[in-house]
C-alpha cells in the first residue's frame, strides 16, 4: 500500500496528475509535525462525507502497521481536485495526522482547505480535467457525483436508525 508522498501513482489511481498522499508503511519514512486544527477539521469532513465522490471500488481494508494503535483500519480514499493536479489520500489519513503526527506535504493543505464540498457542483468542475484518471469523462464524473445525495440519505437514515436502536430498550 506504500507510495511516497506526491507521487503519481498510488492503489487507486495513476497518471501525470495524480499526487498519492499519506500512503503510509512500516518501515518508510514520512514527515512528522504538527498540523493547523482548520486543516485537520477539513481534512475530516471530506474523508466523512458519505458523498464523497469514489470512481472506483475499495481495493480492501487496509490496516495502520505503524504500531501502538490496534486494528485500525480503512477501506476507501479521498479525493481531493486542485488547479493542476488531483490528490487521492486513504482515509487512514486521518489517523496517520491524529495518531502518529503525520504532517502532509503543504500543498495538500492548502488543497483541503481549498476544496469544496464532495460532489458538489464546484467540487465537480475542479475534478472535470482530471477524468481521464480513471478512464472517465466530464458526463462520467458528473453520474458518479449526481449519487451523492442518495449516499448522503442512506448515510443518514442508517446513522439515525443506530442511535434509535442504542435507546430506549429497557428489561
Amino acid at each position: 500500500m506504500y507510495a511516497p508522498d506526491l507521487s503519481t501513482e498510488c492503489e487507486c489511481a495513476s497518471g501525470p496528475a495524480v499526487r498519492a498522499i499519506g500512503w503510509l508503511e512500516h518501515g518508510q519514512p514520512f514527515d512528522t509535525g504538527s498540523v493547523d486544527p482548520g486543516f485537520l477539521a477539513a481534512l475530516k469532513a471530506h474523508v466523512a462525507d458519505a458523498g464523497r465522490w469514489l470512481p472506483v471500488i475499495s481495493p480492501g481494508v487496509h490496516f495502520c502497521d505503524l504500531g501502538g494503535c490496534g486494528r485500525t483500519g480503512g477501506a476507501h480514499y479521498v479525493i481531493i481536485p486542485a488547479a493542476t493536479c488531483v490528490y487521492v489520500a486513504p482515509t487512514l489519513v486521518v489517523h496517520y495526522v491524529e495518531h502518529h503526527r503525520y504532517a502532509p506535504p503543504p500543498e495538500f493543505v492548502a488543497a483541503i482547505l481549498a476544496c469544496p464540498e464532495q460532489s458538489s457542483d464546484a467540487y465537480v468542475e475542479l475534478l472535470t480535467p482530471f477524468a481521464s484518471t480513471w478512464r472517465l469523462d466530464a458526463d462520467g464524473v458528473r453520474r458518479i457525483a449526481a449519487t451523492a445525495p442518495g449516499r448522503r440519505k442512506a448515510h443518514a437514515e442508517a446513522e439515525a436508525q443506530r442511535e434509535a436502536s442504542k435507546g430506549g430498550f429497557k428489561w
